[in-house]
C-alpha cells in the first residue's frame, strides 16, 4: 500500500458532534472498520473476480451487477451486489447496519495503481464514513496467498464451530433427494456416524443448485450446502464441509464434482462460490465489524456452510436414496480446538 487516509482521524471527524458518552465507543468501531489491508491481489477475468488480503482469503465470485440476497454471520438477511463498469469494480452490501458498506477497486495510472475507496454505515450515524487507499501494483500475476491468519487472530471467531478442520466426516442421508422433485431451498438433514466422539449430531442443509439431464449438459446434478450440527446433547454449532464422496443406500457410488474447489497445503478447504459474497468481501477489506466469520477457512464460509456438487451423467435424474451415505472434510478456522 503506497498510501492511505488514517482511518482514526476518519473517525474522528465522523463523531465530533456525537455526545461524550458515545463518541468513544463509535469511533473505535469506525476505525477498526476502516483499517486498510496492507496488501490486495485482484485479479480479473471477464465478469469473474477473485480477490484476496493480508486480512483475508481468497474468494472468486461474478460481478454481474445482480442482487444477491445473503445471510450473514449475525443470521441477518443482507442484499449484496457486485457490479464491473468498465475497469471499475464496485462491491455493496446492505441489511445489517452494523456491518453495511460499499468498497470501489479502480485501476489508475495505465493499471500501475489501485485505489480503493471504502465507505461503512454506522449505527449512531447519518452518513457513511469514507476513506480511500492508493496501492501499487508489485506483480503481473495476482498472489493469493498473502493472507496470514496468525497476523488477524481476532478475524477468526472459533466459538461456533466443535468440528475440527480437515476431519472427514460420515453421514448418512434422512431424506430422499431427487432431481425430479428437489427444489434450490429443500431442506436435507444427515445423520453423523463417524467420527466416533459425534456419532448420533444431525448435520442440517440446504440445496443450492438443481440441474436436470438435458442436451446441454447430458447430466444431473445437486449442489449441497451445509449450515449447522445438532450434537446429541442439544447444543449446536456452524458447521462446513466439502462432500468427497457419496454411496448410495444400494452401494452404488454416486460421482461428485470438485470443479473449482481447491484445497491448500494445511488441509483447509477454499470453495469458489458465486453466490454470497458480502460477508468474504467485507473481510477481505476488514469493513466487517469484528473481522467477519474468521478468514482462515477462505470462502467456503463466506457463503455460510460449505458446498459439494453431486451428479449423475446421461438421461436420467439423479436419485439420493434415505441411508446415502455422505464423506464430507470439515472446513473449520484453524485453531478451532483439536
Amino acid at each position: 500500500m503506497t498510501r492511505s487516509d488514517d482511518a482514526r482521524a476518519a473517525a474522528d471527524r465522523a463523531t465530533q458532534n456525537l455526545a461524550p458518552s458515545e463518541r468513544a465507543r463509535v469511533r473505535e468501531i469506525i476505525a477498526q472498520r476502516l483499517q486498510a489491508p496492507d496488501q490486495i491481489a485482484l485479479d480479473v477475468r471477464g465478469r469473474t473476480v477473485t480477490i484476496a488480503s493480508t486480512r483475508a482469503a481468497q474468494i472468486t465470485f461474478d460481478a454481474d451487477g445482480r442482487e444477491r440476497v445473503e445471510t450473514n454471520a449475525n443470521g441477518r438477511t443482507v442484499r449484496s451486489r457486485a457490479t464491473l463498469n468498465g475497469d471499475q469494480l464496485t462491491v455493496s452490501t446492505t441489511g445489517d447496519r452494523g456491518n453495511d458498506f460499499s468498497v470501489t477497486f479502480d485501476p489508475v495510472g495505465n493499471g500501475q495503481q489501485l485505489n480503493v475507496t471504502r465507505r461503512v454505515y454506522v449505527p449512531g450515524l447519518d452518513q457513511a464514513v469514507t476513506v480511500q487507499s492508493t496501492y501499487d501494483k508489485t506483480s503481473d500475476v495476482a498472489q493469493f496467498n498473502i493472507y496470514s491468519p496468525q497476523n488477524y487472530p481476532g478475524n477468526v471467531n472459533t466459538g461456533s464451530f466443535v468440528i475440527p478442520d480437515g476431519t472427514r466426516v460420515i453421514a448418512v442421508l434422512d431424506d430422499r433427494l431427487s432431481t425430479r422433485t428437489a427444489a434450490v431451498g429443500d431442506r436435507f438433514t444427515l445423520r453423523v456416524t463417524e467420527p466416533a466422539e459425534f456419532a448420533g449430531a444431525t448435520i442440517e442443509g440446504h440445496i443450492s443448485q438443481v440441474e436436470r439431464s438435458g442436451r446441454l449438459t447430458g447430466r444431473s446434478q445437486m449442489t449441497l450446502n451445509f449450515d449447522s450440527i445438532r450434537l446429541r446433547d442439544g447444543r449446536s454449532y456452524s458447521f462446513a464441509g466439502l462432500v468427497e464422496s457419496v454411496r448410495n443406500a444400494n452401494g452404488e457410488v454416486v460421482r461428485v464434482d470438485t470443479e473449482g474447489t481447491v484445497r491448500d497445503t494445511s488441509q483447509t478447504t477454499k470453495t469458489e462460490q458465486r453466490a454470497a459474497i458480502g460477508t468474504a468481501v467485507g473481510a477481505i477489506i476488514g469493513a466487517i465489524a469484528g473481522g467477519g466469520k474468521g478468514a482462515a477457512i477462505g470462502a467456503i464460509l463466506g457463503a455460510g456452510g460449505g458446498a459439494g456438487s453431486v451428479y449423475v451423467q446421461g438421461e436420467n435424474d439423479l436419485d439420493l436414496e434415505r441411508g446415502t451415505e455422505v464423506t464430507i472434510r470439515a472446513g473449520a478456522p484453524a485453531s478451532t480446538p483439536r
